[in-house]
């Protein structure tokens, strides 16, 4: 019995590592210059885009987790508290918002820069909400991923039927997870889908309505 729970408790650890919310901008973009009319973008343009939102939404964040461990403003890279996640999260938003900043200064496609920008929202309200209550953000960025199929399909007429119900079951299988590793209750899950889910489907939708 010991054993299993060891087991599906380093399982679960896995899940959250594999599917870490630093990693859906990342993955949004893909999905975009990978399945919808931007991927007649030249190669060397989607390679850019590409280094720009992982620096600014990946690399940047996690590098700067290093910087307040030393400075004692967190007590782990994992950052569990909700009061230690303030400053991170507060400072992942600006890189977010300068990942946009670049992609609109340089007049990337409108709807990279939308899905950027629905990212930043959906992370520095996050931030807001943090301030009182802790909300999932592995469920907002999995939200956020799902929100961008859905309005892809929606928008452009793409079909990603299969991609959408991959992610579905990966949104439960997080979601599972951060309840057995007692992070978060259930409506911290809940509420961390949809903020991701209807800041990114009603940034993208609005905006080409």
């Amino acid at each position: 019995m010991v054993y299993f729970k060891t087991m599906t408790s380093k399982l679960f650890k896995s899940v959250t590592y594999l599917f870490h919310p630093v990693f859906m901008p990342v993955a949004g973009i893909f999905m975009i210059l990978a399945f919808s009319h931007l991927s007649l973008l030249p190669t060397e343009g989607k390679r850019a885009i590409l280094l720009i939102v992982a620096l600014t939404t990946l690399f940047f964040p996690l590098a700067m987790l290093p910087v307040f461990y030393y400075q004692r403003m967190i007590t782990g890279i994992q950052v569990s508290e909700r009061r230690e996640r303030l400053v991170p999260m507060f400072t992942a938003s600006l890189f977010y918002y300068f990942g946009y900043y670049i992609l609109h200064r340089y007049a990337a496609p409108t709807l990279l820069q939308q899905f950027l920008l629905a990212s930043f929202v959906s992370v520095f309200m996050a931030s807001i909400i943090h301030l009182k209550w802790k909300i999932s953000l592995h469920m907002i960025g999995i939200g956020g991923f799902i929100g961008l199929l859905s309005s892809l399909g929606i928008l452009y007429q793409i079909y990603l039927d299969s991609f959408l119900m991959i992610s579905i079951f990966i949104a439960g299988l997080i979601g599972s997870a951060r309840l057995y590793l007692n992070e978060h209750n259930h409506t911290q899950i809940y509420a961390g889908f949809m903020l991701g889910f209807i800041s990114t489907t009603a940034t993208l939708l609005i905006f080409n309505g």
